[in-house]
């Protein structure tokens, strides 16, 4: 995912996502008394080496002050100092020992948690207020309910503390999990609760994956046709910075990212138990994550790489080279549509963005995400 400089963001102070106030908490103040019923809720943060931002995400759990809540901790060994800041919080149930990445860690706590709602929480994120109470809530209200699925957004903080939206999901057609959703719009896995019989039914992550597990796992979800609800509204904020599994300007895990969705899209086109149209979506998919690969390997000056891309999309749709020229065709066309939207000229052929002035006399325009 591309994102937005910082500074076109609309920045806000540090306190924006403190528990009480400021624009996330103001939606969903925390019920004044406890449903008769509360749902037993655990939720899960793994976390290694996160000392600059675990304590700010556990009290972004603990501030719920929700009465049945297990939150667990499952570190993998961390040395910075993280351990420290998790043994103030008595609270907190910890498990720190070696493990094999993030969603190792998350398998683990999903078969060592006890409640009947699982969440989970990036140590380097944050809850919004009330959060929890609203998801148990919804869950207690519908007994046939599966999960739960609610909007995010992504911030960044400059070094002043100033933090900007730089990205927000919330509209409901495109986080309901459906299959087209799940594989072309972002996961946003942690902004979804999901009753433990999901989990016990559908699996639990695929550790093969270490970037796109949370991707595979969701479109598991949404073949299975599961009952789902929307809350209208932000619960959860994902903050983009260097060290992000995911979200990171520098896009440093781009290929293998694409490489894990199209082994992904490979492992289920090969099943025969997929249904026509799902076939078609995964299809239109692989030929999408083909074209993307391919093109990156082109700008960096590997082109038979970008032939073996090419090789490998057209072996699962013989109608590869068309689809390709029209994503690439929406591509460019999406391209210049955000350029005209800032308010920018197009600009001459030799305008580089490292000029400061272009031919025609106009600023060039900087490109997303790099």
């Amino acid at each position: 995912m591309k994102l937005p400089n910082l500074s076109e963001a609309h920045l806000m102070p540090a306190s924006w996502f403190d528990s009480g106030s400021g624009v996330l908490a103001e939606h969903s103040p925390r019920p004044e008394s406890a449903p008769t019923c509360c749902p037993s809720v655990s939720i899960i943060t793994p976390s290694y080496n996160r000392v600059e931002f675990i304590e700010e995400a556990i009290r972004s759990v603990l501030s719920q002050e929700y009465p049945n809540l297990e939150y667990m901790v499952i570190d993998g060994g961390s040395t910075d100092g993280t351990l420290e800041i998790l043994r103030k919080y008595p609270q907190v149930r910890v498990i720190s020992e070696p493990d094999e990445g993030v969603y190792a860690a998350l398998n683990k706590g999903i078969r060592q948690a006890h409640g009947e709602i699982i969440g989970l929480l990036n140590s380097d994120d944050l809850y919004e207020a009330g959060v929890i109470w609203e998801v148990a809530g919804r869950f207690r209200k519908d007994p046939a309910l599966d999960l739960v699925s609610g909007g995010a957004v992504a911030f960044e903080e400059d070094a002043s503390g100033n933090r900007g939206e730089i990205a927000r999901y919330t509209d409901e057609k495109q986080i309901h999990l459906l299959l087209v959703n799940v594989v072309f719009g972002p996961p946003i896995m942690n902004a979804r609760f999901f009753r433990r019989r999901v989990y016990q039914n559908i699996g639990l992550f695929d550790t093969r994956f270490s970037i796109a597990a949370d991707r595979e796992f969701l479109l598991r979800v949404a073949l299975a046709q599961l009952e789902e609800d929307f809350i209208d509204r932000t619960v959860y904020a994902y903050r983009v910075h260097p060290g992000s599994l995911t979200l990171n300007r520098a896009r440093s895990n781009a290929m293998q990212t694409y490489s894990e969705h199209l082994a992904i899209a490979e492992l289920y086109l090969r099943a025969r138990d997929i249904s026509r149209t799902a076939r078609v979506t995964l299809r239109s998919w692989h030929s999408h994550e083909t074209l993307a690969a391919g093109w990156m390997e082109l700008l960096k000056g590997r082109p038979l790489r970008t032939v073996s891309y090419a090789l490998r999309g057209w072996r699962y749709d013989p109608v590869w080279p068309f689809v390709s020229w029209f994503y690439a065709a929406r591509k460019v066309f999406r391209q210049l549509g955000r350029r005209l939207r800032r308010g920018g000229r197009l600009h001459p052929p030799n305008c580089r963005k490292s000029q400061t002035e272009c031919a025609d006399g106009s600023k060039p325009a900087s490109r997303l995400g790099r």
